[in-house]
Protein backbone atom coordinates (compact mmCIF):
# COMPACT_ATOMS: atom_id res chain seq x y z
CA UNK A 1 0.00 0.00 0.00
CA UNK A 2 1.33 3.53 -1.18
CA UNK A 3 1.83 6.31 1.39
CA UNK A 4 -0.99 7.85 -0.23
CA UNK A 5 -3.01 5.18 0.33
CA UNK A 6 -2.08 4.24 3.81
CA UNK A 7 -2.74 8.15 4.14
CA UNK A 8 -6.24 8.30 2.30
CA UNK A 9 -7.31 5.06 4.26
CA UNK A 10 -6.15 6.63 7.85
CA UNK A 11 -9.09 8.31 9.74
CA UNK A 12 -8.61 11.98 10.70
CA UNK A 13 -8.02 12.84 14.12
CA UNK A 14 -10.72 15.93 13.63
CA UNK A 15 -13.02 13.14 12.37
CA UNK A 16 -13.92 11.77 15.57
CA UNK A 17 -17.46 11.60 16.84
CA UNK A 18 -18.21 13.19 20.15
CA UNK A 19 -21.56 11.73 21.44
CA UNK A 20 -23.59 13.83 23.60
CA UNK A 21 -23.61 13.25 27.73
CA UNK A 22 -26.26 10.59 28.42
CA UNK A 23 -29.12 12.04 30.78
CA UNK A 24 -27.93 9.22 33.34
CA UNK A 25 -24.64 10.48 32.78
CA UNK A 26 -25.17 14.30 33.26
CA UNK A 27 -27.07 13.16 36.79
CA UNK A 28 -23.81 11.13 37.88
CA UNK A 29 -22.05 14.52 37.18
CA UNK A 30 -24.32 17.18 39.17
CA UNK A 31 -24.64 14.36 41.82
CA UNK A 32 -20.77 14.56 41.98
CA UNK A 33 -20.84 18.11 41.42
CA UNK A 34 -23.83 18.88 44.43
CA UNK A 35 -21.33 16.49 47.28
CA UNK A 36 -17.99 18.07 46.33
CA UNK A 37 -20.14 21.46 46.78
CA UNK A 38 -21.65 20.50 50.02
CA UNK A 39 -18.50 18.96 51.46
CA UNK A 40 -16.65 21.88 51.29
CA UNK A 41 -19.04 24.07 52.65
CA UNK A 42 -19.49 21.63 55.56
CA UNK A 43 -16.01 21.80 56.00
CA UNK A 44 -15.72 25.40 55.79
CA UNK A 45 -18.62 26.04 58.59
CA UNK A 46 -16.98 22.89 60.99
CA UNK A 47 -14.11 25.52 60.61
CA UNK A 48 -15.90 28.66 61.73
CA UNK A 49 -17.74 27.09 64.25
CA UNK A 50 -14.48 25.87 65.89
CA UNK A 51 -12.77 29.23 65.35
CA UNK A 52 -16.55 30.78 67.15
CA UNK A 53 -16.27 27.90 69.90
CA UNK A 54 -12.77 28.66 71.10
CA UNK A 55 -12.03 32.62 70.17
CA UNK A 56 -11.87 35.02 72.79
CA UNK A 57 -13.54 37.35 70.62
CA UNK A 58 -17.04 36.44 72.22
CA UNK A 59 -15.73 35.89 75.54
CA UNK A 60 -18.54 36.49 78.06
CA UNK A 61 -18.04 40.05 79.78
CA UNK A 62 -21.46 40.75 81.39
CA UNK A 63 -24.03 38.13 82.80
CA UNK A 64 -27.38 39.31 83.73
CA UNK A 65 -29.50 37.41 86.35
CA UNK A 66 -33.05 38.31 86.23
CA UNK A 67 -35.90 36.56 88.15
CA UNK A 68 -34.44 36.14 91.15
CA UNK A 69 -36.14 36.49 94.90
CA UNK A 70 -35.69 33.62 97.16
CA UNK A 71 -31.85 33.51 95.78
CA UNK A 72 -30.17 36.30 96.46
CA UNK A 73 -29.38 37.84 93.69
CA UNK A 74 -25.32 38.86 94.21
CA UNK A 75 -25.45 35.03 95.01
CA UNK A 76 -26.83 34.00 91.76
CA UNK A 77 -24.48 36.63 90.30
CA UNK A 78 -21.30 35.03 92.40
CA UNK A 79 -21.97 30.98 91.80
CA UNK A 80 -22.43 32.25 87.63
CA UNK A 81 -19.11 33.92 88.04
CA UNK A 82 -17.08 30.30 86.95
CA UNK A 83 -18.77 31.61 82.39
CA UNK A 84 -17.48 35.02 82.97
CA UNK A 85 -14.10 35.28 79.81
CA UNK A 86 -15.46 31.45 78.32
CA UNK A 87 -16.45 31.81 75.21
CA UNK A 88 -20.17 32.43 74.71
CA UNK A 89 -21.02 29.47 71.99
CA UNK A 90 -19.42 26.98 74.93
CA UNK A 91 -21.64 28.41 77.68
CA UNK A 92 -25.72 27.15 77.41
CA UNK A 93 -28.49 25.75 79.61
CA UNK A 94 -26.59 22.76 80.99
CA UNK A 95 -23.43 24.47 82.10
CA UNK A 96 -26.02 27.58 83.82
CA UNK A 97 -28.04 24.52 85.64
CA UNK A 98 -25.10 22.75 86.75
CA UNK A 99 -23.70 26.16 88.29
CA UNK A 100 -27.20 27.11 89.92
CA UNK A 101 -27.79 23.22 91.03
CA UNK A 102 -26.72 23.16 94.45
CA UNK A 103 -29.39 26.31 95.25
CA UNK A 104 -32.78 24.62 96.61
CA UNK A 105 -34.85 27.59 95.42
CA UNK A 106 -33.84 27.20 91.84
CA UNK A 107 -36.60 25.42 90.25
CA UNK A 108 -35.89 25.99 86.38
CA UNK A 109 -33.41 28.48 84.31
CA UNK A 110 -33.64 29.29 81.00
CA UNK A 111 -30.64 31.21 78.96
CA UNK A 112 -29.88 33.67 76.03
CA UNK A 113 -27.15 34.41 74.19
CA UNK A 114 -26.53 38.16 73.77
CA UNK A 115 -23.49 38.68 71.40
CA UNK A 116 -20.92 39.44 71.33
CA UNK A 117 -20.17 39.60 75.61
CA UNK A 118 -23.56 39.03 77.02
CA UNK A 119 -25.36 36.19 78.63
CA UNK A 120 -29.00 36.82 80.02
CA UNK A 121 -29.99 34.55 83.19
CA UNK A 122 -33.70 33.78 83.86
CA UNK A 123 -34.35 31.88 87.17
CA UNK A 124 -37.53 30.57 87.88
CA UNK A 125 -37.88 29.36 91.27
CA UNK A 126 -40.11 26.81 93.67
CA UNK A 127 -43.41 28.55 94.99
CA UNK A 128 -42.85 28.75 98.71
CA UNK A 129 -46.09 27.36 100.30
CA UNK A 130 -45.49 27.45 104.43
CA UNK A 131 -43.12 28.71 106.33
CA UNK A 132 -41.52 28.21 110.08
CA UNK A 133 -40.50 30.54 112.55
CA UNK A 134 -36.41 30.19 113.46
CA UNK A 135 -35.99 33.13 115.61
CA UNK A 136 -36.47 36.55 114.72
CA UNK A 137 -36.15 35.00 110.76
CA UNK A 138 -38.70 32.51 108.81
CA UNK A 139 -37.38 29.54 106.78
CA UNK A 140 -39.77 29.10 103.56
CA UNK A 141 -40.30 25.77 101.92
CA UNK A 142 -42.06 24.31 98.86
CA UNK A 143 -44.92 22.04 98.64
CA UNK A 144 -42.34 19.10 98.65
CA UNK A 145 -41.52 20.02 102.28
CA UNK A 146 -37.89 21.66 100.79
CA UNK A 147 -36.65 24.59 102.58
CA UNK A 148 -36.09 27.15 99.98
CA UNK A 149 -35.07 29.95 102.20
CA UNK A 150 -34.37 31.66 105.28
CA UNK A 151 -35.49 35.31 105.27
CA UNK A 152 -35.73 37.99 108.16
CA UNK A 153 -39.67 38.49 109.14
CA UNK A 154 -40.39 41.65 106.95
CA UNK A 155 -39.56 39.57 103.88
CA UNK A 156 -40.99 36.60 104.49
CA UNK A 157 -44.27 38.56 105.48
CA UNK A 158 -44.42 39.85 102.02
CA UNK A 159 -45.06 36.57 100.73
CA UNK A 160 -48.28 35.51 102.93
CA UNK A 161 -48.02 32.36 103.95
CA UNK A 162 -49.19 30.26 106.75
CA UNK A 163 -46.90 29.08 109.28
CA UNK A 164 -46.37 25.25 110.67
CA UNK A 165 -48.28 25.99 114.38
CA UNK A 166 -45.97 23.55 115.86
CA UNK A 167 -42.60 22.69 116.31
CA UNK A 168 -43.33 18.92 116.44
CA UNK A 169 -44.42 18.91 112.80
CA UNK A 170 -40.75 20.03 111.70
CA UNK A 171 -39.31 16.99 113.38
CA UNK A 172 -41.37 14.39 112.33
CA UNK A 173 -40.91 14.37 107.70
CA UNK A 174 -43.52 12.52 107.02
CA UNK A 175 -46.30 14.70 109.10
CA UNK A 176 -44.35 17.22 107.92
CA UNK A 177 -44.14 16.44 104.33
CA UNK A 178 -48.15 15.98 104.69
CA UNK A 179 -48.49 19.76 105.82
CA UNK A 180 -46.65 21.48 102.99
CA UNK A 181 -48.30 18.98 100.27
CA UNK A 182 -51.67 20.21 101.37
CA UNK A 183 -50.86 23.81 101.62
CA UNK A 184 -49.25 23.17 97.94
CA UNK A 185 -52.43 22.18 97.00
CA UNK A 186 -54.53 25.08 97.76
CA UNK A 187 -55.02 27.90 95.34
CA UNK A 188 -53.24 30.88 96.23
CA UNK A 189 -55.94 32.98 96.66
CA UNK A 190 -57.52 30.46 99.74
CA UNK A 191 -53.75 29.77 101.10
CA UNK A 192 -53.19 33.83 101.49
CA UNK A 193 -56.35 33.46 103.87
CA UNK A 194 -54.48 31.39 105.99
CA UNK A 195 -52.50 31.60 109.96
CA UNK A 196 -51.30 28.31 110.04
CA UNK A 197 -51.24 24.66 109.25
CA UNK A 198 -50.83 22.15 112.19
CA UNK A 199 -50.99 18.35 112.35
CA UNK A 200 -50.41 15.20 114.73
CA UNK A 201 -50.65 12.79 112.08
CA UNK A 202 -50.54 12.56 108.41
CA UNK A 203 -54.03 11.96 108.50
CA UNK A 204 -55.26 15.07 110.84
CA UNK A 205 -53.76 17.86 108.54
CA UNK A 206 -55.75 21.27 110.47
CA UNK A 207 -55.58 24.72 108.71
CA UNK A 208 -56.46 27.92 110.40
CA UNK A 209 -57.64 30.90 108.46
CA UNK A 210 -56.84 34.71 109.48
CA UNK A 211 -60.22 35.22 111.09
CA UNK A 212 -59.89 32.07 113.33
CA UNK A 213 -61.90 29.58 111.55
CA UNK A 214 -60.63 26.12 111.05
CA UNK A 215 -60.22 23.67 108.20
CA UNK A 216 -60.25 19.76 108.94
CA UNK A 217 -58.53 18.53 105.95
CA UNK A 218 -57.40 14.99 106.81
CA UNK A 219 -54.90 13.70 104.63
CA UNK A 220 -53.61 14.84 101.52
CA UNK A 221 -55.14 12.46 99.12
CA UNK A 222 -57.83 13.88 96.91
CA UNK A 223 -56.36 17.70 97.49
CA UNK A 224 -57.50 19.21 94.47
CA UNK A 225 -61.34 17.99 95.05
CA UNK A 226 -61.17 19.36 98.77
CA UNK A 227 -59.49 22.61 97.60
CA UNK A 228 -62.42 22.47 95.08
CA UNK A 229 -65.04 22.19 98.20
CA UNK A 230 -63.46 24.64 100.50
CA UNK A 231 -62.92 27.23 97.97
CA UNK A 232 -67.24 26.60 97.44
CA UNK A 233 -68.07 26.97 101.13
CA UNK A 234 -65.89 29.45 101.76
CA UNK A 235 -68.38 31.80 99.28
CA UNK A 236 -71.31 31.19 101.10
CA UNK A 237 -72.56 34.22 102.48
CA UNK A 238 -72.06 33.92 106.69
CA UNK A 239 -74.78 33.49 109.00
CA UNK A 240 -74.57 35.57 111.63
CA UNK A 241 -77.05 34.18 114.37
CA UNK A 242 -74.99 30.28 113.48
CA UNK A 243 -71.44 31.65 111.91
CA UNK A 244 -69.83 28.75 110.49
CA UNK A 245 -66.55 27.57 112.47
CA UNK A 246 -65.04 24.82 111.50
CA UNK A 247 -65.25 23.34 107.45
CA UNK A 248 -64.60 19.29 107.49
CA UNK A 249 -63.14 18.43 104.13
CA UNK A 250 -61.76 15.45 105.23
CA UNK A 251 -64.63 13.69 102.94
CA UNK A 252 -64.99 15.98 100.03
CA UNK A 253 -68.42 14.50 98.90
CA UNK A 254 -69.65 14.98 102.17
CA UNK A 255 -68.48 18.39 103.39
CA UNK A 256 -69.73 19.04 107.00
CA UNK A 257 -69.98 23.09 108.86
CA UNK A 258 -70.47 23.63 112.04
Amino acid sequence: MTETEQQQGAPAADNILEFPETHRQARRRHRRVWWISGAALVTLLAVLSAVLYFSPVLAITTVTVSGTELLAQGRAVELLQPVRDRPLPQVGQRTVEDLLAGEPAVDTVRVQAEPPHGLSVEVVEHQPVAMVHDGADRILYSAAGTALATLPEDRAGAYHLPSVASAEDVKDPEVFDAITSVLGTLPESIRTLMESASAETIDSVTLTLTDGRTVLWGNPEHGPRKAQVLEALLKVPENEEAPVREFDVSTPDRPVTR
